[in-house]
């Protein structure tokens, strides 16, 4: 067994399905609502899912670990496209900038590192994150630790939502991603997504309202999972948001 299937299997389960939680977002946004004690929030949800990605300073104020918490992903870029109009200092072009390399991420103790790959903006933006894509998995796969990939077609550009997750997906394959992340975009286009990919992919809901029924669709596609954002923690209580999902960590799915 490789350092990637070995790390893989702490947050992706292929007896089940996986449940992730992204509480990364302060990174670009600074400190969210139900996080401003990072460590405090974060550790009463840690057995609850299984996985939890970090940034680099957020991910050593989780350690140590008990062996049921959830396994630390890190971020391992900036970008600024999570700020809209309503933010202190809203962006007036995209940026996305790595923060990390894969020897990084393992020195923190990361079981894996995200990435971002945004679709709708310059060109010069898609070409940096296909660029980032190859670079950190062919890093990862040299010291053994998987690139999950993060679709977000936010930018300006996109006419045909569905077909640009379709393309991000297909550009994250491509790129050497071991795990992608995708929005959701659609019934047709999901089973598009599980016709070609052919790694392990999650679904990000349009949003906690609409996750149960989305992810329903993207199981039967073959998704291995759910990925939450930090909305989770909007309301002060983790821990009650996360209730209605703890059946998906007990389903079962089939072998890939």
């Amino acid at each position: 067994m490789n350092g990637i299937t070995y790390r893989l299997q702490n947050f992706i389960r292929k007896e089940r399905c996986s449940l992730l939680l992204d509480a990364s977002a302060g990174l670009s946004l600074g400190t969210l609502p139900g996080l401003e004690d990072f460590s405090q929030s974060v550790r009463a949800i840690l057995p609850l899912v299984d996985g939890i990605v970090c940034s680099p300073g957020q991910i050593s104020k989780l350690n140590p670990l008990q062996k049921t918490d959830a396994s630390l992903l890190v971020r391992m870029d900036w970008n600024n496209t999570l700020r809209g109009p309503g933010f202190v200092l809203p962006a007036a072009s995209a940026q996305l900038i790595p923060i990390l390399s894969a020897q990084d991420a393992l020195d923190l103790g990361a079981a894996g590192m995200v990435s971002t790959f945004l679709l709708g903006y310059e060109e010069a933006i898609e070409a940096a994150c296909l660029k980032s894509t190859v670079q950190l998995a062919l890093e990862g796969k040299a010291i053994g630790i998987p690139l999950v990939v993060e679709i977000q077609t936010s930018g300006p550009r996109v006419s045909h939502p569905g077909k640009a997750v379709e393309l991000g997906a297909s550009y994250a394959l491509e790129g050497g991603a071991d795990v992608i992340v995708v929005p959701f975009p659609g019934l047709k286009s999901l089973a598009t997504i599980g016709q070609f990919v052919s790694v392990s992919w999650l679904l990000k809901p349009s949003s906690l309202a609409q996750a149960q029924v989305e992810l329903q669709a993207a199981l039967d596609t073959g998704a291995a999972g759910l990925w939450l954002d930090h909305s989770v923690f909007a309301n002060g209580n983790a821990s009650v948001e996360m209730e209605p999902f703890q059946h998906i960590r007990r389903t079962s799915r089939l072998q890939e």
